[in-house]
C-alpha cells in the first residue's frame, strides 16, 4: 500500500465514522496538522508513534509489511532462529537433557508449540524453552510463556509421563547489542518475569533442583554462508550476566 493510499484509507474510515480531523487529533492527542499530513498521504513527516495512535482512535489494525528480495529476509530470519535452536539443543543434550523441538500442544482449543521441550529424567525436571532472535514484542511474549506454562506441564505429564518436581523456563535470545539493550531499557519487567541470567542459568541446566525463570544470551549465528559453525555455547555465552 503507497502512502498516499494510506492517507486516502484513513480520511475514508474517519469520514464513515462521522469524525473530524480536529477529533480525530483531540483523541490521539496529536496536532490536527498530524492527522491532515497523513490523510494527504506525506508519512515521511510524521513519526511512527503518531501515526499508530491516529489509527488506534480510528480503530485501524496497522501493521508494517517489509519486503526484500521475495522474502528473503523472512527465510534467513528462520535460519538464525534454527541455528540458535540447534546450539541450544546440542548444550542441553550433553547435560543428560532429553529434547523435543517444535512441540505442539491442544488443550481445549488452546493450541500452540514450544521451540524446545526438555525432560531431565534424573531429577524430574521440565525446561520450557523459547528462542528469539529479536526481541520485539515483550507483552506478547509475557503473554505466551504465561500460557504455556499452565498448560505444557500437565500435556508433558500426560503424553509423555514427563511428571515433574521442577520446572524451569527460558527465553534464549540471540546476543546481539539491540536485544541487550532492548533487556536493559525494559529491566523491571525483566528482571520480574525472568531474573536469573546466562550464568544462572547455566549452571541450573546442569542441577536443576529448583524451579527457575531466566533469559539466556547465545551467540548469534554467523550470516555468511548460512552453515551453522561446530561450537558449543558455554564457550561463546559472552558476559556470563
Amino acid at each position: 500500500m503507497t502512502d498516499e493510499r494510506i492517507g486516502q484509507f484513513l480520511a475514508t474510515v474517519r469520514r464513515h465514522l462521522g469524525l473530524r480531523q480536529a477529533d480525530v487529533a483531540r483523541l490521539a492527542d496529536v496536532d490536527q496538522k498530524v492527522v491532515s499530513l497523513l490523510e494527504r498521504g506525506h508519512l515521511d513527516r510524521v513519526s511512527v508513534q503518531k501515526f499508530r495512535r491516529v489509527c488506534r482512535v480510528l480503530g485501524i489494525d496497522a501493521k508494517i509489511e517489509l519486503r526484500w528480495r521475495g522474502g528473503l529476509v523472512d527465510r534467513l530470519i528462520d535460519r538464525d532462529h534454527a541455528a540458535i535452536g540447534e546450539l541450544v539443543v546440542a548444550e542441553l543434550s550433553s547435560l543428560d537433557w532429553q529434547t523435543l523441538p517444535e512441540f505442539t500442544f491442544n488443550v481445549f482449543g488452546e493450541r500452540g508449540s514450544v521451540d524446545i521441550l526438555a525432560w531431565h529424567a534424573g531429577l524430574r525436571a521440565l525446561l520450557i524453552v523459547e528462542v528469539k532472535t529479536q526481541l520485539t514484542d515483550l507483552q506478547r511474549l509475557l503473554m505466551s510463556m504465561s500460557r504455556k506454562l499452565r498448560l505444557v506441564p500437565g500435556v508433558a505429564a500426560k503424553e509423555r509421563g514427563w511428571d515433574r518436581a521442577v520446572l524451569g523456563h527460558l527465553v534464549v535470545v540471540a546476543d546481539t547489542h539491540a536485544n541487550r539493550s532492548t533487556v536493559a531499557s525494559h529491566s523491571s519487567m525483566f528482571d520480574a518475569s525472568f531474573p536469573s541470567r546466562t550464568a544462572e542459568t547455566r549452571r541450573w541446566l546442569r542441577s536443576p533442583s529448583t524451579d527457575l525463570a531466566g533469559l539466556w544470551f547465545v551467540p548469534r549465528p554467523p550470516n555468511a554462508s548460512g552453515a551453522l559453525k561446530a561450537q558449543r555455547v558455554h564457550g561463546r555465552s559472552g558476559s556470563g550476566d
